[in-house]
């Protein structure tokens, strides 16, 4: 299973970087290299290494996670340079090279007018409040700041992010030392365990060996895409359909769900039993093992009707053999 890559991804870049003014630009790093390994825990166990140096950013993962009675193991490397991303499923010996788009989507932004990006940001921040009451989080605002903690010796602000919280490295803001998430009932929690502040070897740059990268045909003209998905983020169009949707939202939701200011009220200790104990269920739930018996059992009353119908049968063809011998003679 990808680690929850889309939802957390988010989590990353709307918590630290909506605050500032381009969304799209990533907060520079007083440590010029550093190297950071980490754990997991929760519902997704392994380990992970993160090491950025003269532009670069490496990750490589190795997980393990179950649900609906599946485990399933991933083992992933990626990295951006300042005009690629590359991404490698190690299982499966595939790899993908596509533009790094962010430096375009910063430019994009940069080329908004005042109006357009105030409006960009506000829209990004209605989404996020509709994020947090799809999901039936308290509500929490992108950026939202917690304490500063401490991992592996380091220091880290932490900020929230609906049901997701970042801490991430005060030297090194693109860094995170910490992030703990719940989503679909999965619980994960990714800790840094050892901080290198030096150079990482330059081996952790180095594409795996007997790798052959595709192309991603979807980001052929990454300047156009960057500019057409900015404009969409800054334009009225965009507020008008959030604006629409949050209405059809309050609707939807009885106002006994809900809490001051309309938000949705936190679920009490009970509440959050049940729901724990339902999670379990899911996650140790075979939905393979359950279909593939179903499937026998339909197909063993299918047969075991045949039988039946075949027997039906062949006692009519007895019986009528039976009246034949005793059909009245012809006079």
């Amino acid at each position: 299973m990808p680690r929850l890559a889309l939802v957390a991804a988010l989590a990353l870049v709307a918590s630290p970087l909506l605050a500032q003014d381009n969304p799209f630009k990533l907060p520079k790093n007083k440590l010029a290299a550093v190297d950071v390994t980490y754990a997991y825990a929760g519902d997704m166990t392994g380990i992970a290494e993160r090491a950025i140096s003269k532009g670069r950013i490496m990750s490589h993962e190795t997980t393990s996670a179950k649900f609906f009675g599946k485990t399933t193991n991933t083992d992933t490397w990626t990295l951006f340079t300042p005009d690629s991303a590359y991404s490698v499923d190690l299982t499966r010996k595939t790899g993908t090279r596509r533009p790094n788009v962010l430096p375009y989507m910063e430019k994009a932004y940069d080329d908004l007018d005042g109006a357009s990006k105030q409006r960009l940001h506000q829209n990004m921040q209605d989404m996020v409040q509709m994020i947090t009451k799809a999901f039936g989080t308290q509500a929490l605002t992108a950026g939202e700041k917690g304490e500063t903690k401490t991992y592996a010796g380091e220091k880290c602000q932490e900020h929230s992010f609906a049901s997701f919280s970042v801490c991430s490295m005060q030297d090194a803001p693109a860094v995170p030392l910490h992030l703990q998430g719940n989503l679909l009932c999965i619980n994960f929690e990714e800790t840094a365990t050892t901080v290198k502040r030096s150079e990482p070897s330059e081996a952790a740059f180095t594409p795996p060996a007997g790798i052959t990268f595709e192309e991603d045909t979807n980001l052929a003209k990454p300047d156009s895409m960057a500019r057409v998905f900015v404009s969409y983020l800054a334009s009225q169009q965009l507020a008008d359909s959030i604006a629409k949707a949050k209405a059809e939202m309050a609707k939807q939701q009885p106002a006994s769900t809900g809490g001051a200011n309309g938000q949705p009220r936190e679920l009490t200790p009970e509440e959050k039993a049940q729901q724990q104990r339902a999670c379990e269920s899911l996650k140790n739930f075979d939905l393979g093992k359950t279909m593939a018996n179903a499937g026998k059992s339909v197909v063993g009353e299918a047969l075991h009707e045949v039988e039946q119908e075949k027997e039906a049968e062949a006692k009519n063809k007895a019986k009528d053999k039976i009246k034949g011998l005793f059909k009245k003679p012809h006079l």
